[in-house]
């Protein structure tokens, strides 16, 4: 299935970004697109994948805090449903025993009878006990899904908050560059613009600054390649320093500058919060494999 094989990184990179493009852009694939996450965690969960997929989930899907917890989640759940159909299965049992008992009393003196009596009574109270404990379980268990929906409904909102955000900067990206192709100078306060040079930026111990003013739509990032990073196409993957995925860029081409060459990406100001940032940049092969390039640091402060 497309979407399976997304999810576990099985795709090229121009079938990659034909499935972002169209979850941004469609609601409906969107959600087609939660619902296999949302199987695929569950086959992971229960152990139904094959190796080779497990080794995927765990190297591809697993990289994002969100979705480790999304994991976490879908485990939690299985353990309390496992609980409660055992529950279920003890309760039938104790039962059928009862009614089995109750036949074989009624041949006895009164003596045994009131005896026995007395033992079902205390029957009685432990299955209320039991049936008291299932249903706190199938109260956990309504909790937890009602937890699970709102997760989902949340990243829906998001996915199509960023789609759209996406798509201004997209917009406004193309009238600055038509307004610089005619000779006009674009207001520069509503671009933030930040320079990650090799070496310097690839360290954690040393990070640029990016600055955004409350009028900034757009946050332009260039990044300085070093003459070996010689690749016909680029691939940025935006993320807070924490794994939560920002943006994703892919068929990013190189521009000639004076002073080499430069890949350079566009994000909405709205996407970034104060807090630190990773760009991973890696390089598109021929046959649409990817090669890491360099790992950039940096920070958001906003005035």
């Amino acid at each position: 299935m497309l979407l399976v094989k997304y999810l576990l990184g099985d795709l090229s990179e121009d079938e990659q970004v034909r499935v972002e493009d169209r979850a941004f852009a469609d609601a409906d694939y969107r959600r087609a697109l939660d619902a296999a996450e949302a199987d695929l965690i569950d086959a992971y969960v229960r152990g139904e994948l094959l190796p080779v997929e497990r080794r995927a989930f765990e190297r591809r899907f697993l990289i994002s805090p969100q979705r480790r917890k999304k994991v976490a989640f879908a485990r939690d759940l299985a353990i309390v449903a496992a609980e409660a159909k055992a529950a279920e299965s003890e309760t039938f049992i104790r039962l059928s025993a009862w009614q089995t008992l109750v036949r074989f009393v009624r041949g006895w003196n009164p003596a045994l009878q009131f005896a026995a009596g007395l033992a079902a009574l205390i029957v009685v109270a432990g299955a209320s006990l039991l049936a008291f404990q299932y249903a706190g379980m199938r109260s956990r268990v309504a909790v937890l899904e009602t937890q699970r929906h709102n997760l989902e409904t949340r990243t829906e909102e998001l996915q199509r908050q960023l789609g759209e955000e996406q798509a201004r900067a997209g917009n406004l990206a193309a009238e600055v560059r038509q307004q610089q192709t005619a000779g006009v100078t674009p207001p520069q306060s509503l671009i933030a613009s930040l320079l990650l040079l090799p070496g310097l930026s690839r360290s954690e111990s040393r990070r640029e600054q990016l600055v955004l003013n409350p009028s900034t739509q757009i946050a332009h990032i260039e990044i300085q390649l070093e003459p070996r990073d010689d690749y016909p196409r680029f691939r940025a993957e935006l993320r807070t320093i924490g794994g939560d995925e920002v943006l994703i860029r892919g068929n990013l081409p190189r521009r000639a500058a004076t002073s080499g060459y430069t890949v350079s990406v566009d994000v909405p100001a709205s996407a970034l919060a104060m807090g630190q940032y990773e760009l991973a940049l890696k390089g598109i092969l021929n046959d649409q494999s990817l090669q890491d390039v360099g790992y950039y640091y940096f920070s958001v402060q906003k005035q």
